[in-house]
């Protein structure tokens, strides 16, 4: 399983003004969600919209094709879009500024080459779920956990105390590669015991880099929906017994953007 769906849909070079711009892939008959904002740039008055073909229906919305994709606004109303429709249906999410030229091109460059492996992938992504758990470390109570862990830490700290900046230059450097090192360790401890807590509740899960200086932990989660809240409150108890330490972000659920059954393109002259 993998990202989002890998179909070529990349803009289409058209003399038309307004393309179409496909969100994802649900079951036909699928009910979108009301109030929901395309991405800016197509007509004012227009608004979300379905082109259907046998099971399947693509989530779409016209779209200027002379204006680059790619604002914050974008990005935001393409998950946005996306991940109403997966509190209560299978979807596959396409990438992000997929366009073609209109609806029809949808349906015979999209929909119909692909129904086989579309209809497949929305079977197996039934009644699941993507969650996104992240964690970002308490600076100052992970620090003194290092330090109280580590003694040779403690001895460099003594031993920089007080000393002049150019005379204690390379063992600052070591400092800062041992507190580096453990806070290296810390994280994929931490990882191992978020997987440890919460993997019993979920149908597969992906470990990603935390980032940014105090990430702790990062994993997205593919839940089934009627084990939702058993997920949730182990969440919590993870939560309760990290408290101080890493403060834990719970996101979803979404579109299982990370947990996409792998695409097997037809063969020549198949499909």
């Amino acid at each position: 399983m993998s990202g989002d769906v890998g179909v070529d849909t990349e803009q289409s070079s058209t003399d038309d003004a307004v393309g179409s711009y496909i969100y994802g892939i649900i079951p036909a008959g699928t009910r979108i969600p009301e109030g929901l904002t395309p991405i800016p740039g197509g007509d004012d008055e227009g608004g979300l919209g379905l082109v259907t073909v046998g099971e399947l229906a693509a989530v779409v919305s016209d779209v200027v094709t002379t204006r680059a994709l790619g604002t914050r606004k974008d990005l935001m109303a393409h998950e946005t879009v996306l991940n109403a429709i997966a509190q209560d249906s299978p979807v596959l999410p396409m990438r992000f500024g997929a366009v073609v030229t209109d609806d029809d091109a949808v349906a015979d460059e999209l929909l119909t080459p692909h129904q086989d492996y579309f209809v497949r992938a929305l079977g197996q992504m039934d009644g699941l779920t993507e969650f996104s758990l992240r964690g970002e470390y308490d600076q100052t109570a992970v620090l003194t956990r290092i330090v109280e862990d580590n003694p040779e830490i403690q001895q460099l700290r003594e031993r920089i105390a007080g000393v002049d900046e150019d005379a204690s230059y390379y063992d600052r450097i070591k400092l800062g590669e041992a507190i580096s090192h453990s806070v290296d360790r810390l994280r994929q401890a931490d990882a191992d015991a978020t997987l440890d807590a919460l993997e019993r509740y979920a149908v597969a899960t992906v470990v990603k880099e935390p980032g940014g200086e105090n990430g702790a932990v990062h994993v997205a989660f593919l839940v089934r929906r009627d084990h939702r809240t058993d997920f949730e409150r182990a969440v919590d108890d993870l939560g309760d017994a990290w408290s101080g330490r890493v403060d834990l972000r719970l996101i979803g659920p979404t579109a299982a953007f990370d947990f996409l059954p792998e695409y097997d393109p037809p063969e020549e002259g198949q499909g």
